[in-house]
């Protein structure tokens, strides 16, 4: 009798866990699917999928109102928000935006372009004081502006080139290049492309390099590019400062091709330095590399090849390969006695 009450009531107790456990899978769905966001607020275009921005009324190669007509924002700031407050990967097909990229304050930022191209800058910094945090740019970007980053950290993105097309520029200029400004940590760039950077003008006082690294005492902190191709360039093509930097292959083109008027002193380098230009720019820079750079002085006129400036051995900048190519015997390499700069492999 015993044993026949203790079968009965195990089978009870199984009977009960599977129960309690079909009860908890059950609500695990339903929770699940209750947070699944409706986004029947934001869409203008219910033809394309969640995510795609032509849903929310961004179209390329169009002319469309800026405004959002329910959220009241700019239909950007309004694609940024969804990206953001919902975890929302957002899509920008191929083609040509007539405006700039503003990512100001934001963190948790996913965007993926298939080979988008924008009128205006690239922009990522701070607002009020916050850091612009976990910013994801993902495939291929395209910018007739520039790139510009300040207070920022953890910054990822794909491919971006820079061009100069003054009839594509929503400013009706040629390319201000990449700056990666004071507080920039943790930036990482798959390829670089900066196909030309602008001189000759007080629009470009500030565009110093066609990738500038800088930040008067608050230097960038591991910046992280696999591949550079600067084809050509004005003034500079690297000036870089700050710590923990690797970047891979570079190939700098011509390079100090254009003039200094009107162009203002640079960051942590002496009055009147910015107007000698060189290919390579390095100025306190530490614990920091480039794997290989090809250096081509063909139809270059500045005064440098490269310029190793203020550095500390026992912290080196390290250049593992330097290659430099239809050698101009009128320009060569500066070497201030304090410099950081070690060559390993020199051609």
């Amino acid at each position: 009798m015993r044993f026949f009450l203790s079968i009965t009531l195990l089978a009870l107790v199984l009977v009960s866990c599977k129960n309690d456990t079909k009860v908890n899978q059950d609500t695990t769905t339903e929770n699940t699917e209750a947070f699944v966001f409706n986004d029947s607020s934001y869409v203008l275009n219910g033809d394309y999928p969640v995510g795609d921005i032509r849903r929310y009324g961004v179209f390329p190669d169009s002319i469309h109102p800026s405004g959002h007509p329910f959220t009241k924002k700019t239909r950007i700031e309004t694609i940024l928000d969804l990206s953001e407050q919902h975890n929302i990967e957002m899509l920008f097909p191929k083609g040509y935006y007539n405006k700039a990229l503003v990512i100001k304050g934001r963190e948790n930022i996913n965007l993926n372009f298939q080979n988008a191209e924008f009128g205006g800058m690239i922009q990522i910094f701070e607002q009020d004081s916050v850091f612009a945090n976990n910013i994801n740019l993902k495939g291929s970007l395209v910018t007739y502006g520039g790139f510009f980053s300040r207070n920022v950290e953890n910054i990822n993105i794909g491919n971006l080139q820079i061009k100069s097309d003054v009839s594509k520029n929503i400013e009706k200029l040629r390319s201000k290049g990449c700056l990666i400004n004071a507080g920039s940590k943790n930036i990482k760039i798959n390829n670089l492309i900066i196909d030309d950077l602008g001189s000759d003008s007080e629009k470009y006082k500030y565009v110093a390099a066609a990738l500038s690294i800088q930040g008067w005492n608050n230097n960038p902190e591991n910046v992280q590019i696999k591949k550079i191709h600067i084809k050509s360039t004005d003034r500079h093509g690297i000036y870089i400062t700050g710590t923990d930097h690797l970047i891979g292959e570079v190939i700098i083109d011509k390079f100090g091709v254009g003039g200094s008027k009107d162009m203002s002193q640079m960051q942590d380098a002496a009055k009147g330095e910015e107007k000698d230009f060189k290919a390579l720019w390095v100025n306190k820079c530490y614990n920091s590399s480039i794997e290989s750079l090809i250096i081509n002085e063909k139809g270059s006129k500045a005064k440098y090849t490269a310029h190793f400036d203020a550095g500390d051995k026992t912290r080196p900048f390290t250049i593992g390969t330097l290659n430099i190519i239809n050698d101009n015997p009128n320009i060569n390499i500066l070497e201030e006695d304090n410099n950081g700069v070690i060559i390993e492999i020199q051609q």
